[in-house]
């Protein structure tokens, strides 16, 4: 009886032991497996990285300008940053066109009502700094064909005219007065009032001529770069 005690005493040891060193060897071999397969896959990995395929090219980013040249001021359009400049000078329609397009600009109009109070503003400054006059014009880019054509704009940039305000009784459309440029009347208090017309408005002029009777002057336009 005591032998057969003994005898499964030393069965169940080495079942055990046995047991032991065959799990033991499945989990070596099964990590050396595992190893194996992380260097296969570390090489296919390192394949699919040397062809990555490039990337799509971004499309270019739209810059709205912003900034004027010194001595410019820049005021907003639909299109973007607009400078302008009032300038001193007697002259008709087409001598002021030129002379803004010495400084890469036009003859400008006015897209807002923040740009027409700005212009006039500026013009009350060029007027009473340059000037012993109190009243004057500024020729713009606010122009039509005939008296009988609706005004439009010269500086190319302008979307419309909705921000052009006129004097009372303006514009003039008289068959026989070719008003056809659009000025704008400048005016600060003490100087001596014409007709209807208001600091800031616009009234209708001929083109071609200038007199040297009050302050003169002219706006230039060109995009903020």
């Amino acid at each position: 009886m005591r032998f057969l005690v003994i005898f499964g005493v030393l069965f169940v040891t080495v079942s055990s032991i046995v047991f032991d060193d065959d799990s033991s060897s499945g989990s070596h071999e099964s990590s050396y497996s595992g190893g194996r397969g992380g260097n296969h896959g570390h090489n296919g990995n390192h394949g699919n990285h040397g062809g990555r395929p490039p990337r799509p090219n971004r499309p270019p980013v739209t810059r709205r300008p912003t900034r004027c040249e010194a001595g410019w001021t820049r005021v907003n359009r639909q299109s973007g940053g607009w400078c302008v400049k009032v300038f001193a000078g007697m002259t008709n329609q087409p001598q002021a066109e030129s002379l803004c397009a010495q400084h890469g600009a036009r003859l400008s109009a006015v897209e807002s009502h923040e740009e027409r109070e700005t212009i006039a503003e500026l013009g009350r400054v060029v007027m009473t700094t340059t000037s012993a006059w109190k009243f004057g014009t500024l020729r713009t880019g606010v122009v039509r064909d005939s008296n009988s054509s609706p005004f439009h704009s010269t500086d190319g940039n302008a979307k419309d005219l909705n921000a052009v305000r006129w004097s009372g009784g303006e514009p003039i459309n008289g068959l026989n007065r070719n008003n056809n440029c659009g000025m704008m009347w400048i005016w600060v208090p003490g100087g001596r009032r014409v007709d209807q017309r208001q600091h800031g408005l616009f009234f209708s002029m001929v083109c071609h001529i200038s007199w040297n009777d009050r302050f003169r002057g002219y706006v230039c336009g060109k995009k903020a770069q």
